[in-house]
């Protein structure tokens, strides 16, 4: 049912989105859902007896509170910052356990990450600039865990591709908050990649016992 549900609530807020609905409820409401689905959906099918589990349904709880901090206004950011770095720690644990190290895998997320920090370094306020940089490590950190995993060949690329799917939702928020260069229907992209990124972690779970 997830290949049902999950798409169906997560295109209820990418329509709510698109059509640039201003009732502040309903955009919220329609964008916690989704996560609050796979929430349920992790107890109902017994990830959080499992150790990796565990981490993940910790990732999926700190998501849904950067997803509610961050429907606020602009100054509340840092707040949702902190919340999904949780949340990328929790899921980089949920990667690694029981899994070997692989440090040659880091070297493309290394190249990526320092690479796009320092493109938007100029537009970084200074009192964010170490969040940010703590940010984008632990985002890549995430990238790194998800393609280290010994695990069958499905889970792993899953897991891969819903990695750098958060990587692409997180870069396209910077690049709005940090750039003149913010794509048009910004919001859409952002919670598209996003709720991608999410399924596809999920899913790249599925198998573990």
């Amino acid at each position: 049912m997830i290949y049902i549900i999950f798409p169906i609530l997560a295109l209820v807020h990418l329509g709510v989105l698109f059509l640039g609905s201003d009732i502040f409820l309903l955009r919220l409401i329609s964008k916690i859902v989704p996560i609050l689905y796979l929430i349920a959906l992790s107890v109902g099918e017994g990830k959080w007896t499992t150790r990796a589990g565990i981490w993940l349904g910790i990732g999926l709880v700190f998501s849904l509170g950067g997803d509610t901090i961050l429907a606020f206004p602009d100054k509340y950011f840092v707040f949702g910052l902190g919340s999904f770095l949780i949340a990328q720690v929790a899921y980089s644990v949920s990667f690694s356990w029981g899994n070997p190290v692989h440090f040659l895998r880091l070297i493309p997320y290394v190249i990526f990450g320092t690479s796009y920090f320092y493109w938007l370094l100029p537009g970084i306020a200074p009192a964010l600039t170490i969040p940010v940089a703590v940010y984008v490590s632990a985002i890549c950190v995430m990238g790194w865990r998800s393609a280290a995993r010994e695990v069958s060949a499905r889970d792993r690329l899953l897991g891969i591709l819903g990695a750098i799917s958060f990587i692409i939702s997180d870069s396209i928020i910077a690049l709005g908050q940090f750039t003149p260069n913010k794509l048009p229907f910004h919001g859409v992209w952002v919670m598209s990649t996003y709720y991608l990124a999410q399924f596809l972690i999920y899913l790249s779970q599925e198998e573990e016992e």
